[in-house]
């Protein structure tokens, strides 16, 4: 994977984590009643552990599974290549 490839996964994940904590938590938080995970809360061990406790952290954490693989699969079908072949 050269580094231009790693810098659109890295840009996939911090897009990933802007729409979530301003459109798609705020949409969970209000239909299901979970609580909204804040970008103001506290740093280090104790934000880790408050995104992990939290149902609406397993969401956001287990959503990004198939929206990393999603991009994997479009980016290599827009180079015209498979993926195992376009990101060995």
């Amino acid at each position: 994977m050269s580094s231009n490839q790693s810098l659109e996964i890295l840009a996939v994940a911090i897009l990933y984590l802007c729409v979530f904590v301003m459109v798609v938590g705020p949409a969970i938080e209000s239909i299901l009643g979970f609580e909204t995970l804040s970008v103001d809360a506290t740093r280090g061990g104790e934000r880790a552990w408050d995104l992990v406790s939290k149902p609406q952290g397993w969401v956001f954490c287990l959503g990004y599974v198939p929206v990393h693989f999603a991009y994997l699969f479009v980016r290599a079908r827009l180079a015209g290549e498979s993926i195992d072949s376009y990101w060995d």
